[in-house]
């Protein structure tokens, strides 16, 4: 069933489950806090696809996340302070800018497992991610000389792969292609792709373009 849902366009994407601070500082976005004060989803985030964040109309692409508000501060001169969390993913289906900020007719998405559980092809996947992922942190402490403190993921196979979504250093597009994944399993599938690759840079190139093997002193995480 449609529904109404204020559109916050950003250049970033927002995962289901992942935290993201905000600074509201725009006049239209001060409005919608005022409006939405209380609401909850509070508002949705998506992608710019063109056109700029500040004092423009951009053109979005058409899936976003719903955001909840989880912490929030406001000023004197009435700007925010925002921590959001990501909830339901939706497809925008109409825009309008008409009230001052951007109000979209939202259809929402179901998380589809996109494989049988009786096939087992979900429980590979998220040991090979699992595998996979570890093998990356082990390149990264290598080409850093760092020593990366490991934290529990999620077991369930959509709330890993968003978790690694919101974790890996992608390309924006490649995380909005990601959040676009129309299963758990193409989403995972589509990790492990990115985390055998994002490995092999490291160990061909390292970090700041010295190799694994040889790797220097010069060598930042950031």
């Amino acid at each position: 069933m449609a529904e109404s849902l204020p559109l916050f366009p950003l250049g970033t994407v927002l995962f289901p489950g992942m935290l993201l601070p905000l600074h509201i500082f725009e006049e239209r976005y001060r409005e919608l806090m005022r409006d939405r004060q209380g609401s909850d989803p509070i508002f949705g985030v998506v992608l710019t696809r063109q056109g700029r964040e500040v004092a423009d109309t951009p053109q979005i692409n058409g899936i976003g996340t719903a955001a909840t508000l989880v912490a929030a501060g406001r000023y004197p001169d009435g700007r925010y302070d925002l921590v959001v969390r990501g909830g339901r993913r939706f497809r925008v289906l109409a825009e309008e800018w008409g009230g001052g900020y951007l109000v979209a007719e939202v259809e929402w998405l179901g998380e589809p497992a996109g494989s049988s559980p009786e096939s087992n092809e979900i429980a590979g996947l998220v040991a090979e991610v699992d595998r996979r992922f570890e093998w990356f942190l082990e390149a990264f402490e290598l080409a850093t000389a760092m020593d990366l403190a490991r934290e529990s993921l999620p077991e369930q196979p959509n709330e890993l792969a968003y978790a690694l979504c919101a974790r890996l250093p992608l390309d924006t597009w490649e995380r909005q292609t990601l959040l676009e994944a129309p299963s758990d399993h193409a989403r995972l599938a589509e990790l492990a792709t990115i985390l055998r690759r994002e490995r092999d840079l490291l160990m061909t190139t390292g970090v700041g373009g010295a190799t694994v093997a040889n790797p220097g002193a010069h060598f930042t995480a950031n």
